[in-house]
């Protein structure tokens, strides 16, 4: 008898521990794969490329970058201001002025990872054509 009282004991004790475990006990779920930004590129007006920057990632923000002039000289779109970075699902369009039109640039987009593995991934460099001078428009005098 004494047998069975103890391992009603064990067994009731068992069972109280287990209900009163946390129910936030889960398996960690791993974040979502971080990928770099959906961005196009287009010249918009003389001497201004425009970038339309997505970020597909639920982390992070987004940028969009280039190399300009014979020293491939590194610049922000946006001059790097907040408004000219793409939040987790967010497209923004920021552009790129005072290019010598006519001209061409090296541009890509790049997302850094917020999340707890942090880093950073960049998009494929493309070559994008600065537009030149607009016509002149008016009329004729007579």
């Amino acid at each position: 008898m004494t047998i069975r009282r103890v391992h009603r004991t064990i067994l009731l004790t068992a069972v109280a521990a287990a209900t009163f475990l946390p129910f936030s006990v889960a398996p960690a779920v791993a974040d979502a794969p971080f990928v770099a930004p959906e961005v196009t590129f287009a010249g918009t007006a003389p001497g201004t490329v425009t970038a339309t920057l997505h970020n597909p990632n639920d982390r992070g923000q987004c940028w969009a970058e280039a190399g300009v002039g014979p020293e491939n000289n590194h610049v922000f779109f946006g001059e790097s201001k907040p408004e000219s970075l793409a939040n987790p699902g967010q497209t923004v369009e920021t552009s790129l002025t005072g290019l010598e039109p006519g001209s061409t640039i090296t541009a890509r987009g790049g997302c850094a990872d917020t999340g707890p593995a942090g880093g950073y991934v960049l998009g494929e460099t493309v070559t994008v054509a600065v537009p030149g001078v607009a016509p002149a428009t008016g009329s004729f005098g007579g």
